[in-house]
Parts: structure tokens; C-alpha cells; sequence
């Protein structure tokens, strides 16, 4: 069997993957035949609708619901087959022995970064700054599509803009155990490029999905607006799991709006979500939001730390007993001083979230398939207490750290940390920007 790689656009890198079960022959006599066979995907996943033609001839098939194909043609001593799909790298495929069964997998379309390229209209009346038209009205309400409505009804539907989604998939993984949901926004789209990120979707099979644009890298509400995405995108990757699996969310700058809201949204769905240096407050404290671990960073010297984002945690703590931290690098300004160091803890967070919430995980077997079942919800009073930063100081601080039953200070202010584990990489981030005398580190 021979095989050719062919790209579709040259500004495009593709990968390709081909296999038979056939044992090639010296001589095969032309005379008709029944070309049989299955196609999947780079992850082993079957691969409905793809086109198969036999070159040369006006022969053709499509793969069904099962990704199998089965028609006859008059074969030569060789069968050239074409084989193509929407989103994936079109290939020609020489089969010796046209008699024997064909098993072929396709890859997946992706740029240079080895991400796939998902693109959607979106209606700006989406945006979560629609909100923000009367923010006195329409801030402390449920984020649901009846407030959606209402606000279409007083404002009129704006024009449609396009988002772009970016998506990483761990390889050779049949199955995605859930998602980080990443705005782009700022540093977000770093996150989704660098190596510590996919080495931790690679070691938990979680997809990568950056959002970019205006309807959507702020905030998207309500929350059937991204899910009826996901779905979409669910299918254009042959993961059909993408469309239920539990998320993790992201945001910096403008883009914490997004990480927040959709926690807020679905909280059944969100294991823990990460606020980095947000330019305001107002997003942070959407009914339903105290309902999942979050973590809002911040640096002391950003001009944007004057939002109203430590009143916005504290109230969180008081008036909700939201299982919420603050995280202040007392020398850091709007954007990350150690790039790494900010990765590694946001994933640390989300480390120990999955620790307390995913029931029935082994956390010494990470790559085991997570279970199917509601997400735990994060208790108070079995996690950690940080004390409170303290501006009038400034600078890097090392803050008290103590099991819930063991702190020492107002428990209801007190910056509330998943377990031990991530308590100590909190603690040591906020006093030097390393991990490094963190168990996490080891």
C-alpha cells in the first residue's frame, strides 16, 4: 500500500495517518469487486460522511454512522482511492489487493501550531457588555435566556460578528474527559500554545478551546449560546463527549468575564474557574458564581487593581461563603511576570479542583477515564483559609495558610484554598512567584 499526503491550502500544516489490514500481492486481475472497509480518526474515533472516490472512475461512496463504507467497482491491478472530509486533510490511498478489508484514519485540519481552526457567527447582542447597559438592573440577575430577551426587546438584535475557536486535542485519546475553555483575550492565547498546558490535557485528556472575538472573548451569555457551539464544535472534531464533558474556564484582562459568567451560568458544569488581572469587578460576582472554586490573580502595581475586585471577593466570602480566593503578586502590573510560574499555579488550581470534585478519580491514575457522574460540590469547611493581602504594605507577602478548622483569623474573609496542596503553591506564589517549594512543583 502507498500512501500520499496531499494539503488542501498551503498555509496549513496537516498530518496524516494511514493504515491496512492488507497483505499486498504480486497481481491482482482486473474484474469487479467490492471495495469494504472503515475510516476513523487519528484518535481511533469512527469518521461518518467521508467522501470516497475511486480514481479513475465515476465510483464513489460515503462512510456511514459506523465510519464503514461497502460498493463495488471494476478494479485494476491497483485501486487508487481519493478520501476527504470537511475539516480534515484530503488523501489518496493505493490498495494492492482491492479483495481484502481497508482501514484508513484521517487527521485533523490544524494550523502551525497544531491547532484546529472552528469559526461561528455570533450576534453581539451576546456579549456580556450588553449587561453593562444598565448594570443596575440587569447585574445581580441570573445571566438566563429570558434575561436575554428582555434585552434584545430593549435594545433590538445587533449584527452578527465572527468568533474563532481554537482547539487542542490530546493525542490518540478516544475519548476527551472535559475542557478548558480558554478566552484568548490578553494572555489567554499563550495559555493555549504553551508546553505546560497540553502537557496537562495531554495527562488528563482535556481539550484545549481558546474563544477569540467580540461577541464572545468578554463574556458570552446566556450560557445555550456557547453550549450550541460546543456542539458544533463536538461534531466538526468527531468527540461527541465535548458537548457534556466538565469545564475548566480561563480569562485575563477583559476575558475574566468569560471564565466567571460561564461558571455563574453552569455551575453543574464548571469545576473551577480563574480570574487573571481582570479590568473591573462588576463580572465577578453574577449570581450562581459562589456555587464553584474560583480564583481571581491580580498584580498590586495594576492601575486596573482599583475596580472594586478585593471588595468584590470579600463580599463573595461574607455574603455568600463563595469557595473563592484572592491572589495578589505584590510586584506585578497588568500582565504576568513569569509567564510559567503563572501557568503552573493556575494549573495547580485546577489540579486540586479536580480533587475535590471529580468523585470515584484516582488522583494517582490521571489519565483514567473520569467518571460520569454530578460533580461534588466544594466544601468550606474541608478546605484550606489564606489571610488577606494587604495593600497599605505592598510588595510580596507570605500569607498565613491553615486548614479551615485551624485558621486563626475571620474565617468569613478569609481567602478560601481547595486543600493543603494548593494552599502551600498559593502561599509561595504570593511571596516569591515560585512554585518551587510547593509539593506541586515536585
Amino acid at each position: 500500500m502507498k500512501m500520499r499526503n496531499r494539503s488542501l491550502f498551503s498555509s496549513v500544516t496537516f498530518g496524516l495517518i494511514f493504515t491496512s489490514l492488507i497483505t499486498p500481492r504480486a497481481h491482482v486481475a482486473a474484474n469487479e469487486v467490492t471495495l469494504q472497509g472503515i475510516v476513523r480518526d487519528t484518535s481511533d474515533n469512527i469518521l461518518p460522511g467521508v467522501a470516497i472516490a475511486v480514481i479513475g472512475t465515476n465510483a464513489t461512496a460515503v462512510t456511514d454512522e459506523n465510519g464503514k463504507f461497502s460498493f463495488s467497482v471494476t478494479a485494476p491491478e491497483q485501486v487508487q482511492l481519493e478520501l476527504s472530509k470537511e475539516g480534515y486533510l484530503e488523501a489518496e490511498l493505493s490498495v494492492s489487493d482491492p479483495t481484502q478489508p481497508i482501514e484508513a484514519a484521517l487527521a485533523a485540519l490544524t494550523d502551525d501550531t497544531g491547532l484546529i481552526r472552528h469559526t461561528a457567527m455570533i450576534s453581539m447582542s451576546h456579549s456580556l457588555i450588553e449587561i453593562r447597559r444598565d448594570t443596575k438592573q440587569y447585574k445581580n440577575r441570573p445571566m438566563t435566556d429570558e434575561l436575554y430577551q428582555e434585552i434584545v426587546s430593549r435594545y433590538g438584535e445587533k449584527p452578527a460578528e465572527e468568533a474563532v475557536f481554537r482547539i487542542y486535542l490530546p493525542p490518540r485519546v478516544p475519548k476527551i474527559n472535559g475542557l478548558l475553555l480558554i478566552s484568548e483575550h490578553g494572555v489567554g492565547g499563550a495559555m493555549m500554545e504553551h508546553d505546560l498546558v497540553r502537557e496537562f490535557a495531554d495527562r488528563h485528556h482535556v481539550a484545549l478551546i481558546g474563544v477569540l472575538g467580540n461577541a464572545i472573548q468578554r463574556g458570552i451569555y446566556p450560557a445555550s449560546a456557547l453550549d450550541s457551539i460546543l456542539v458544533d464544535i463536538a461534531d466538526r472534531v468527531n468527540h461527541p463527549e465535548i458537548t457534556s464533558a466538565p469545564v475548566f474556564t480561563f480569562g485575563h484582562s477583559n476575558g475574566t468575564g468569560f471564565s466567571a459568567s460561564y461558571a455563574a451560568m453552569r455551575p453543574d458544569r464548571v469545576i473551577g474557574w480563574v480570574s487573571f488581572h481582570s479590568g473591573g469587578s462588576w463580572h465577578l460576582v453574577f449570581p450562581g458564581v459562589e456555587n464553584v472554586p474560583g480564583l481571581v490573580m491580580h498584580g498590586n502595581k495594576d492601575s486596573y487593581f482599583d475596580q472594586g475586585q478585593a471588595p468584590a471577593i470579600e463580599d463573595l466570602r461574607v455574603q455568600r461563603d463563595a469557595p473563592v480566593a484572592l491572589l495578589v503578586d505584590g510586584e506585578g502590573g497588568h500582565w504576568p511576570r513569569k509567564r510559567e510560574a503563572t501557568f503552573a499555579l493556575v494549573l495547580a488550581f485546577y489540579e486540586s479542583c479536580l480533587r475535590i470534585r471529580v468523585d470515584g478519580r484516582d488522583p494517582n491514575i490521571t489519565t483514567k477515564t473520569w467518571p460520569v457522574a454530578p460533580l461534588k460540590p466544594a466544601v468550606i469547611q474541608r478546605g484550606w483559609l489564606g489571610s488577606t493581602y494587604d495593600r497599605s504594605v505592598g510588595g510580596m507577602q507570605k500569607l498565613d495558610i491553615a486548614r479551615y478548622n485551624d485558621y486563626q483569623g475571620d474565617r468569613r474573609k478569609a481567602n478560601w484554598l481547595p486543600d493543603e496542596t494548593f494552599a502551600e503553591a498559593w502561599q509561595n506564589y504570593g511571596e516569591t512567584l515560585d512554585l518551587s517549594g510547593s509539593r506541586f512543583a515536585q
